[in-house]
């Protein structure tokens, strides 16, 4: 099992110990790991048993986990950390009604992404009920690399900025069809760059393709990409194109202009 550590080199002295592991631990209930046992926790964050016990039944006294016999799980209340982010952030409430007529215009579900470190995360959303493509979850995290918004982002962001992301970046294949050299994701972001939108084809996982194109604000810096997700069974590249495509164009230049 993967664990999630937390980086030690050249800490400042403010840092404080408890706050850390008290986030790592929230962090660590995901999609693959909805409930573990007190010894997993203690596993998948590094720590020892005796200091996840102490931070679980923090969490659970404060009533952010929520523990049955030797499970632990988180409880409704934790999405109100990501609520209080949310309510700071103007840009998803603006990039609402857009979403909306995206949506309602193309039949195709669709997201706000922004930057997360080496992640995007989704903080704004309009899903529909088409087979064709999967409900796209806000707070869902996605690779840079890998993930048509995190091209998006990547493709227009500063030089500075972009050298040290890709001295970084994780580049182990997402999927059988993932590149997998930073020479080739060079390549693909300058052909993002210049075409104006992202599309990746089963690289983040087989049997999804995404699209995404860039949203930016007054001062031309780009704050956040509008993306799709479809079943590469059911939709081809050309019906997203087709369909799709032109009102996601749109919606991002006129969400833009809302933000100059």
């Amino acid at each position: 099992m993967a664990k999630t550590e937390t980086k030690t080199a050249a800490k400042p002295k403010e840092l404080i110990g408890s706050l850390v592991h008290g986030l790592n631990i929230i962090r660590a209930f995901d999609r693959a790991d909805p409930e573990m046992t007190m010894t997993q926790v203690a596993e998948k964050t590094g720590m020892d048993r005796a200091g996840a016990r102490r931070y679980l039944l923090t969490l659970a006294d404060l009533g952010y986990v929520n523990q049955e016999g030797r499970q632990f799980r988180l409880t409704p209340k934790v999405m109100e950390l990501g609520y209080a982010y949310l309510s700071s952030v103007p840009l998803a409430e603006k990039a609402q009604y857009f979403l909306n007529r995206i949506r309602d215009r193309s039949g195709f579900p669709v997201a706000l992404a922004i930057r997360d470190e080496d992640f995007i995360v989704h903080i704004a959303s309009a899903n529909t009920d088409e087979f064709h493509s999967p409900a796209l979850t806000i707070g869902r995290r996605f690779r840079l690399a890998y993930s048509s918004a995190g091209r998006c982002i990547l493709a227009h962001s500063p030089e500075d900025e972009l050298e040290r992301t890709l001295a970084r970046i994780d580049m182990s294949p997402a999927s059988e069809k993932s590149i997998t050299t930073e020479a080739e994701l060079r390549s693909e972001l300058a052909r993002i760059q210049a075409q104006g939108y992202a599309l990746v084809d089963q690289e983040m996982q087989m049997g999804i393709r995404s699209l995404a194109l860039p949203v930016f604000n007054a001062r031309a810096e780009i704050v956040g990409s509008i993306n799709t997700y479809t079943f590469a069974g059911v939709t081809s590249i050309d019906e997203m194109m087709d369909g799709a495509y032109p009102e996601m164009k749109l919606g991002a230049e006129e969400l833009t202009r809302t933000l100059t």
